[in-house]
């Protein structure tokens, strides 16, 4: 038994010229947006409130004036030579202590 769909369905249906046709009218249409999207990224702003501007310039004094670079110098150079030890059972011991914090 046959069934004839012919003419079922929304779409008409195309020739090959149509289809070719309809594919770069969509290229160019999809073109043109990208361009367009660009120019609009290229418009777009973003602004910090002052409030985090002042919590970033505190957060940047802090970080600078916590770290101890000699310390950190001293620590590369023993890297380095190969004579930096670990104080393990001190280690696991901060471990602990911070696991400790979080449960």
């Amino acid at each position: 038994m046959a069934i004839n769909l012919n003419g079922v369905g929304s779409q008409p249906t195309l020739n090959k010229s149509d289809r070719i046709a309809r594919e770069e009218s969509a290229v160019a249409r999809s073109s043109s947006s990208e361009v367009d999207s660009k120019k609009t990224l290229a418009e777009d702003t973003v602004q910090i409130s002052s409030v985090a501007q002042s919590l970033q310039a505190s957060a940047g004094a802090d970080e600078k004036s916590s770290v101890d670079m000699d310390k950190v110098e001293q620590i590369k150079q023993a890297l380095a030579a190969g004579e930096y030890k670990i104080d393990t059972e001190k280690l696991a011991s901060r471990m602990m202590a911070m696991d400790s914090l979080f449960a």
